[in-house]
């Protein structure tokens, strides 16, 4: 068994271990990279990955998403050779409807890597897994203190929202754990999965808080015509 600890700022079961198998179900989608602290809202309807859910509520309500490797899209509904790094998803939420579809929210937990797929019974995909936690050196994460504020105190100007919600979402930002304004990072910044990819297997979290501070000012010089806080443009 593994472990992986939620972080603070997501209902769930805040502050406790959640322990994953070594075999886990693998969801694998295209252009869908999950990244730990990620919220990710899910319509399941396919039988085979209702299957899947209900499974997993029913014991460890983790699922391995992983995605499809780029070109073979087009395998799918079939099983399409995916990533082999991918991230572990705790079900912090579902619904399931009277048709029997499930509305869910996917909640990420760390990393790991694809071992070997196993010859599964069940209609959905199972693999082997190695769990790899990203390492967060706290001495590198303070060499990168002035970065990380910048990007708390920018991150919320280039949402489109009204003055007192934008104050709301700063002061939601602030409280943000270290992955989760990765993860918001990247919705806001309308991250390619190829890109959040290469967050996902990063070599460390200070790694992943640069790269993003790359794609922001990449996102920056894209679009001048976004204002900053007090209506200045940022440069």
């Amino acid at each position: 068994m593994h472990g992986s600890t939620l972080e603070n700022g997501f209902t769930g079961p805040t502050q406790e271990t959640v322990h994953v198998p070594d075999v886990i179900p693998i969801f694998p989608l295209p252009k869908v990279v999950l990244l730990p602290g990620e919220i990710l809202p899910l319509h399941i309807f396919e039988p085979r990955y209702v299957e899947m859910v209900r499974d997993a509520v029913a014991s460890h309500r983790v699922i391995g998403m992983v995605e499809v490797m780029p070109g073979f899209e087009n395998d799918l509904p079939g099983s399409p050779p995916v990533r082999q790094v991918g991230c572990v998803g705790f079900i912090a939420s579902h619904q399931e409807l009277p048709d029997g579809r499930f509305l869910l929210w996917l909640f990420g937990l760390e990393r790991f890597r694809i071992e070997e797929e196993i010859d599964a019974r069940t209609q959905y995909r199972q693999a082997r897994v190695r769990f790899e936690p990203t390492p967060a050196s706290p001495k590198r994460l303070a060499g990168i203190r002035a970065l990380r504020q910048e990007l708390r105190a920018m991150l919320p100007g280039l949402v489109e929202l009204d003055g007192g919600s934008r104050n709301h979402f700063a002061r939601h930002m602030d409280d943000a754990s270290d992955s989760q304004l990765i993860a918001l990072a990247c919705q806001i910044l309308e991250i390619p999965s190829d890109r959040k990819q290469a967050l996902l297997e990063a070599g460390s979290l200070s790694e992943r808080f640069l790269m993003i501070y790359e794609d922001l000012y990449r996102h920056l010089d894209s679009n001048p015509e976004i204002e900053g806080p007090g209506s200045e443009k940022v440069h």
